[in-house]
This record gives structure tokens, C-alpha cells and sequence, in this order.
């Protein structure tokens, strides 16, 4: 029998080109790699991060302070807004017209008007009205109805020239 060549599992060409390419490799010249600038970039990156997040970090916390510092203020308020109700519904309370007219008339030497020498009356009188029909013809209703309209139309004109000016 004849043994059929079979160049399928010859693997020595693949062996040849790797051999090849470890020469090319051993034969250029090896680049200097700065290990320390690669260490130093990658340390400056991460401490810029961590800068970056303790200033946010701090930023936070200012604005939680100030949060904080705002509810308080505020629960104070209510509880003197509460307190001022509380003082003027006191105040309320205790003042009365009976102490009120004491203090006047003790205190301050008030006293009550003397009604025949002190009180003045006046009379008032209806003004004068023409006769019945001067009135109504110098002023007929129709007139009377155009007129308001005039003075409603001359209002809204003189409030749109207000809010233009």
C-alpha cells in the first residue's frame, strides 16, 4: 500500500515562520519602557479621582448642613409665630372696655362731654330738587343710559393707557 502524503499535519512550516518572527523580534531593538511614567500617569489619574470625590463628597455634605440648618430655623419660626398668636390672643383677653375707660379717666384725665355745653347738633336738610319736570327734561333716561356707557368706555380707555404707560 502506498502511504498517501498528507501535508495537512505537517506543522513544520507553521514552526519555521514562528522561529522567524523570534528573530525579527530579538534582532530590532528593544524600546526602553518607562515603567515609572507609566506608574506616575496612572497614580496622578487615580488622585485626581480621589480629589474629585472628596470635593464632591464635601459639597454634599455642605449642602445637607445647610438643609439641616434651614429645618431648624424653620421649626423655630413656627414656634414663635405659635408664641405671637399665644401673646396677641393674651392681650386680647385681658384688654377690656372697663379697664380701658378707667385708665382714660384716671390716667390720662379724660372725662365724659358735657351734653349741654360740649355737644353740637347739625342739621342736615335734602339738598334742593327742581320741580318734576325741569328734571326730566333736561335729563331723559336714553341720555342717562348713554352717559354710563360713555363713562364705562372712558374707564376701560384710561385703565389701558395706565398699564401702557
Amino acid at each position: 500500500m502506498l502511504r498517501a502524503d498528507n501535508t495537512a499535519y505537517d506543522y513544520s512550516r507553521y514552526e519555521q515562520l514562528e522561529m522567524e518572527q523570534v528573530r525579527e523580534i530579538a534582532a530590532s531593538p528593544r524600546k526602553k519602557v518607562h515603567k515609572k511614567e507609566k506608574h506616575k500617569t496612572h497614580l496622578m489619574s487615580i488622585l485626581f479621582v480621589f480629589g474629585l470625590s472628596i470635593f464632591i463628597i464635601s459639597r454634599y455634605a455642605y449642602m445637607a448642613e445647610i438643609n439641616y440648618n434651614i429645618k431648624n430655623l424653620e421649626k423655630e419660626y413656627s414656634a414663635l409665630v405659635k408664641e405671637n398668636t399665644d401673646l396677641n390672643v393674651q392681650l386680647m383677653k385681658s384688654i377690656s372696655l372697663e379697664t380701658l375707660e378707667k385708665k382714660a379717666i384716671e390716667e390720662l384725665g379724660m372725662q365724659y362731654p358735657d351734653i349741654q355745653n360740649q355737644i353740637a347738633y347739625v342739621n342736615v336738610e335734602m339738598p334742593a330738587q327742581p320741580a318734576g319736570n325741569e328734571a326730566r327734561d333736561f335729563y331723559n333716561i336714553d341720555d342717562l343710559q348713554e352717559n354710563k356707557y360713555i363713562a364705562y368706555t372712558k374707564a376701560v380707555i384710561n385703565n389701558i393707557l395706565k398699564v401702557l404707560d
